[in-house]
């Protein structure tokens, strides 16, 4: 029954999830005519950073949060006051870091797109969608995803049409997303808490938001390198290349949240019941992704034919096709990840992350120095690798 409602949830989900992933390509084939493929790099560049700052202002929502919400989803004060604590977290966390990164853009005199950017503090705070993660509510949640898409494909088109509109791309998304999340947000039952038990929860979330915050940044990262190394040109050319990856980590992400409540209300019961859905759960999406991944490597060549793309978005396109299995290498991983989440072990994840991040940012660079692009594709691979073996050997013990 459990194993047949998450498939069931994961397909409800990975519905809204299709308008998600077409989003990235609708808008960048879009606006890469309109004012180049160095710009779309500058836009790269702005996006991952705000990605980066989204983790610490949720602060272990999507992994800590989840798992509290989902475990004790029957003590209604409970779920209050820690969605309250979480938001009160939220609140000192956005005034600080707006005004920090005010100042920073102010003494850099960084691009415009940072500052229109700062939209994307709002949609940060307001975000929901953890909340309904917890309660299993796909449906809410397909909602709020859908029409953020939907709005924000909308307003590209109807005001980027000129090459110096590029400034306000990164912040139409984060408005967009603001405005359905604040309707969400303030429907929610929450009980704020004072600045003393906000301390104690930082103290307490500290590791699994390190460790989330370096799984991010090594996943952003060579977007930073490249555009450090070789330019925003490269960059671009990049960030053509990642809206594969990304649309394949938005899925592990649909596949994560979809299954990582209910692993932890069954682990709560018996955690060797969890480990069995845990590991169909893993067989089922690994089918899937290799599946999807071989359809897309042999396909694109003709598509890339049929369809009249520049050359820079043509190359990036091409090797695209080689980071396609990547993303089984990452779906490996999975249910140990959760069973470490689940134990608590948020040093063991922070140290493995950590390293992974090293090993991206120091090989990257290396790499992409001596062999440009290919090179950064290498280093994504073997810090994959090393996570997900890692990753595994801690987490096996936890789901005997």
């Amino acid at each position: 029954m459990n194993q047949t409602k998450s498939i069931q949830n994961l397909f409800t989900y990975g519905a809204s999830q299709i308008i998600n992933l077409l989003a990235p390509f609708l808008v960048g084939f879009y606006v890469i005519p309109i004012f180049g493929i160095a710009k779309w790099g500058v836009v790269g560049v702005v996006t991952s950073l705000y990605v980066l700052i989204g983790i610490l202002v949720e602060f272990g929502a999507n992994l800590v949060g989840v798992k509290e919400l989902s475990a004790y989803r029957l003590k209604q004060n409970y779920l209050k006051k820690y969605i309250g604590l979480n938001y009160t977290f939220r609140q000192y966390c956005c005034v600080i870091i707006t005004a920090v990164l005010v100042i920073v853009f102010i003494l850099l005199k960084a691009n415009a797109s940072y500052y229109f950017g700062l939209t994307w503090m709002l949609a940060w705070y307001y975000n929901p969608l953890w909340i309904y993660q917890a309660k299993e509510d796909f449906k809410i949640i397909n909602f709020i995803t859908i029409a953020t898409k939907v709005l924000y494909v909308v307003a590209v088109f109807l005001f980027i049409n000129k090459p110096q509109h590029y400034i306000y791309l990164v912040g139409l998304l984060g408005l967009c997303n603001a405005i359905f999340y604040a309707f969400f947000y303030y429907k929610t039952a929450k009980t704020f808490s004072s600045f003393k038990k906000v301390m104690v929860f930082i103290k307490q979330n500290k590791a699994i938001v390190l460790s989330n915050f370096s799984i991010t940044a090594y996943t952003q990262a060579p977007i930073f390198i490249i555009d450090a190394v070789l330019g925003n040109t490269a960059s671009g050319i990049y960030k053509v290349i990642d809206l594969f990856l990304t649309a394949y980590r938005s899925y592990l992400g649909v596949f994560f949240n979809v299954t990582f409540p209910k692993f932890c209300f069954i682990a709560q019961q018996n955690i060797k019941s969890a480990s069995k859905y845990a590991t169909k759960m893993l067989l089922i999406n690994v089918g899937l992704l290799t599946l999807s991944a071989l359809v897309v490597f042999f396909t694109m060549p003709y598509l890339i034919k049929y369809f009249n793309v520049a050359l820079n978005v043509e190359k990036g396109l091409y090797l695209s096709r080689y980071l396609l299995f990547l993303p089984i290498v990452i779906a490996l991983n999975i249910p140990f990840y959760q069973a470490l989440i689940y134990k608590s072990q948020h040093k063991s994840i922070a140290t493995i992350s950590i390293i992974g991040l090293l090993i991206t940012v120091i090989l990257g660079v290396f790499l992409t120095k001596n062999s440009q692009l290919n090179g950064t594709l290498i280093a994504l691979y073997v810090a994959e690798v090393f996570i997900t073996l890692s990753l595994m050997i801690k987490g096996y013990k936890f789901l005997k």
